[in-house]
């Protein structure tokens, strides 16, 4: 009904009505909008002229940046090459270098190699720091300036263009600035201009200290000022507009590119700011913001003010540029910017509620066909705006919507059922869900108790998703505690064999304890044999010395030659007897030797399977215990076979004395056969009596001389035994220790045992599968760790 009254009201030709109307809704969202946005246009044009002239005042301030960063670069240079004289001038000192022409001539270097700005170069010594022989030195040189009245001598061709200077005599320095303010400060800074010869000069000073920190030097570098200002006096600050100017630190001008500086008095200060009127204005306020401010943009007299120091002098740079140069461009763009933006505002409103109320038109046009029947009623609806056109009709559709009221209440009802049936629908699924979520939650149980063989059924549903994830997750917790299994029962079967090793090294340990003690008791026995073998060479001695003093007394009485021969042979028999014992005791100190070379032999045999069981045990994964007592077995295996070379060479030692006994024993066994033959000759005469005592004497004395160096041998034979023993000891306190190693190892590896077996008992509270027990498969250790010692064994 309602869709049929329309269809017949819309088929009536609508009125024409005026498109602008003064109490339309599209004049007046004109005037508001307009008005609203005239207000923001005027708050945007401020905004839009401050951001242009912070524009402006941040791109005068980068310009200053750049220009101070070109007066930087160009004054770089000339530091650099002063710290490079500073170190050059320290190192000739530390070698010592006392001549004059050295200095001088690495002053005249400096200048000729040095920067295009630098016009002299030159350092001052300290009281007699550089050249010993003069308290005061130093060398100056500068390019020839030619101009009357400055000091100097010119050097002879090629050089003519550089003159030279020795500044105590010409100016004695030691009471200049230029030197006595840097030494003082202890630091280089660069000093205020000054004029010379009709340059404005700056002079760069630097102390030059030794180790020591005492003050050795001090370097003065002079520059051309007119050579850094040059590219500043060229330049302009904004739109080939302003000029830049640097003051130094105290006031004094180094540029001015507005009006030309008179030139300086020669070695007097700069050109002060005072005499420049503009500067001296902008320096008393500048005064006031460098303490508080190192850089800043500021209005003064109708011009823009920016300033920032250089760094490495402590000028001040200033930027300089017209207020009008700013202002006018930036007005006249904010101005057109915002003029512009007004009238294509104004065209936009204009043409949106055109629109507007061209649109409107035709809903206006169909709601007082459908609300309005009488001339009245349209009149009404004449004086009202769109909006309240709108309302009227509006509420008159109202009485025509409650004849659709019974349509609206079955359209209900029919939606009412049909959302009834969706909730059944989504009970049922909510039931299966349960379902599902109750049969992964009695598998999550069995995982809890322990039993990882379950598996929980997969669906195509989301909960088979969840229950496949679920799967593979037990999946692969059994495999890992399948790993700890093993690895659980290969700790154990680890510590078992570790248990195993340390009973054998603790049995080894008690084999070299009991051979060690058979070597004392031999070193014993042989330092008993040595003290006979002393005591009867002693007796020897004497009866040598009997014998001779026998000789003595045939000498004197002929008569008594008789009883003297018998006494000689019997002298002669006992010396026979000894040289037999001495040579039996040289067949015991070989024997020695012998013993002694297999105990060092089994000393190496022992030091090698010490080492062999601590790389056997550093082979094993076990805890850091283990670890330890592997390192200290390699330490006694290293002490015993250091032990095994000292016995090797005291065997050495004892050989070579064995041989010097055999050596003495022949040549008494060669004096003595002389002597019986001298005996024999006895009794062919009287008159060979004299020659022969003289005969028996010499060979007495070489005997007792002979008998005398087998007693110290004898003696270095007792001190080697003493050694030995001694060593043998120390062998014996490391076997002790050795033996206590072996006892703690064994307790750890019960401790390894106990601590795998309560892994094992943790670990079987899970039910595995079948499949991932049978791939672990327990490796047998000890055969591993017997394979890798007979493969050192045969190494």
């Amino acid at each position: 009904m309602i869709k049929s009254s329309l269809n017949s009201q819309t088929s009536k030709p609508a009125q024409k009505q005026p498109i602008i109307r003064l109490n339309s809704i599209g004049t007046r969202l004109f005037v508001y909008v307009l008005g609203s946005a005239a207000i923001g246009l005027a708050v945007l044009s401020y905004l839009f002229y401050q951001n242009l002239v912070k524009r402006a005042e941040a791109e005068i301030q980068s310009t200053l940046s750049t220009q101070i960063k070109t007066v930087e670069a160009q004054l770089t240079p000339v530091e650099q090459q002063v710290r490079s004289l500073s170190g050059t001038i320290n190192l000739l000192q530390k070698q010592g270098v006392q001549t004059t022409s050295a200095y001088e001539q690495l002053a005249f270097s400096e200048l000729r190699q040095g920067s295009k700005l630098l016009t002299g170069i030159g350092f001052g010594q300290a009281s007699k720091a550089l050249v010993t022989e003069r308290e005061w030195f130093f060398p100056y040189y500068f390019f020839d300036k030619k101009v009357a009245g400055q000091p100097g001598q010119r050097l002879p061709p090629p050089n003519d263009d550089i003159v030279y200077v020795e500044l105590f005599a010409d100016e004695n320095y030691p009471k200049q600035t230029h030197y006595t303010i840097p030494a003082k400060s202890s630091k280089a800074f660069w000093l205020e201009p000054y004029g010379s010869f009709g340059d404005l000069i700056s002079t760069y000073a630097t102390p030059v200290f030794d180790r020591q920190k005492k003050l050795i030097a001090v370097i003065n570098a002079d520059i051309d000022l007119s050579e850094v200002t040059e590219q500043i006096a060229e330049a302009k600050v904004l739109q080939d507009e302003g000029y830049f100017a640097i003051i130094s630190a105290q006031g004094r001008v180094v540029a001015y590119p507005p009006a030309p500086l008179p030139p300086p008095e020669n070695n007097k200060p700069g050109v002060s700011v005072d005499t420049v009127p503009e500067l001296k204005t902008v320096w008393s306020l500048l005064q006031k913001k460098l303490a508080n401010k190192p850089s800043e943009i500021f209005t003064l007299e109708g011009k823009y003010w920016a300033y920032q120091k250089v760094p490495s002098t402590e000028w001040v740079m200033l930027a300089a540029v017209p207020q009008a140069t700013i202002l006018t461009p930036v007005i006249l763009t904010s101005v057109s910017a915002i003029l512009g933006l007004a009238i294509l505002l104004g065209i936009v409103i204009l043409l949106f509620v055109r629109n507007l109320n061209s649109r409107l038109q035709p809903i206006l046009d169909e709601c007082n066909q459908l609300a309005a029947t009488d001339a009245q009623t349209q009149a009404e609806l004449q004086k009202q705006d769109e909006i309240g056109q709108l309302s009227t009709s509006f509420f008159n559709l109202l009485t025509q919507l409650e004849a659709n009221q019974e349509q609206i209440r079955q359209e209900a009802n029919m939606r009412l059922q049909l959302q009834e049936e969706q909730r059944q629908t989504v009970e049922a699924e909510s039931q299966v869900l349960q379902d599902d979520i109750g049969q992964l939650l009695d598998v999550v149980s069995a995982v809890e108790d322990g039993n990882l063989t379950v598996q929980a059924p997969v669906t195509d549903r989301v909960t088979g998703l969840v229950a496949d994830t679920f799967n593979r997750l037990t999946e692969e917790l059994a495999k890992v505690l399948g790993q700890v299994v093993g690895a659980s029962r290969q700790v154990f079967q680890s510590a078992s064999n570790l248990e195993e090793i340390a009973t054998a090294v603790a049995t080894n340990v008690d084999r070299q304890g009991q051979e060690v003690t058979q070597v004392l008791t031999l070193s014993e026995q042989v330092e008993h044999s040595a003290q006979n073998v002393t005591q009867q060479l002693q007796r020897s001695i004497q009866a040598l010395l009997d014998l001779s003093a026998t000789v003595l007394d045939g000498q004197t009485a002929m008569t008594e030659l008789t009883q003297g021969t018998e006494t000689l042979r019997q002298g002669s028999d006992r010396i026979v007897q000894q040289m037999k014992t001495l040579g039996e005791f040289v067949g015991l100190a070989e024997q020695f030797v012998q013993d002694q070379s297999q105990i060092a032999s089994q000393t190496q045999v022992l030091a090698l399977n010490a080492s062999l069981v601590a790389a056997r045990a550093a082979e094993q994964q076990n805890p850091r215990q283990f670890a330890v007592a592997a390192k200290e077995f390699e330490a006694i295996a290293d002490q015993v076979s250091k032990l095994a070379q000292l016995t090797n060479d005291g065997l050495s030692l004892l050989e070579q004395r064995t041989t010097q006994i055999q050596n003495v024993v022949s040549m008494v066994d060669a004096e003595v056969q002389n002597l019986g033959g001298l005996v024999g000759g006895f009794t062919q005469g009287v008159e060979q009596s004299t020659q022969v005592f003289n005969n028996v004497r010499s060979v007495t004395t070489d005997a007792v001389r002979s008998g005398e160096a087998v007693a110290q041998s004898n003696q270095d034979i007792i001190s080697s035994v003493q050694s030995t023993a001694t060593a043998m000891r120390g062998i014996a306190d490391i076997a002790q220790r050795t033996a206590k190693l072996t006892q703690d190892a064994r307790s750890q590896s019960e401790v390894m045992g106990k601590l795998s077996t309560q892994l094992l008992e943790r670990v079987e509270f899970f039910r595995l599968p079948a499949e991932v027990l049978e791939r672990q498969e327990p490796v047998n250790l000890a055969q591993a760790q017997e394979s890798t010692i007979d493969v050192a064994i045969a190494k």
